[in-house]
Formats: structure tokens, sequence, C-alpha cells
């Protein structure tokens, strides 16, 4: 598997995984999960420093979102 196979095969699975359900008992073992894989691609250098930065932001602000939305929920019911 070539280098740049390898980096789209594991952003799309990274991806499919952001963008997925994801139990509320469960956010921060998600965002955990999602911050450690960002780590791993940039230690083999899938990815530089930016992109690892920007994607953990993404993988925060879904945490934000998600936490918010279980708040919302709680709130109104």
């Amino acid at each position: 598997m070539t280098e740049s196979t390898d980096k789209s095969r594991r952003l799309a699975d990274w991806q499919e995984r952001l963008d997925g359900p994801v139990a509320v008992d469960q956010l921060d073992a998600w965002n955990a999960e999602l911050r450690n894989e960002v780590d791993q691609m940039k230690a083999v250098g899938l990815i530089d420093p930016e992109e690892a930065h920007d994607l953990r932001e993404l993988a925060d602000a879904a945490y934000s979102h998600h936490v918010e939305d279980a708040l919302t929920r709680e709130l109104n019911s």
C-alpha cells in the first residue's frame, strides 16, 4: 500500500468515526480515540503538524457539539 493510499484510507476511517453515532456515555473515550489516531498518523508521517492540529480541532468541536446536544435534550425533557 502506498503512503498516499494509506493516508487516504486512514483519514476516511477517521472521518467516518467522527461523523458516526456516538453514545453520550462514550464521548470522552470517542474523543480520545480520535485524537490518538491523529497522533499516530502524525507520528508515522502521514500528516503534518498543521493537519494534525486541524483534525484535533474537528474532533474537539464535534465533542463539544455532542455534549451541548445532550445537555439541551436533558434540559428539554
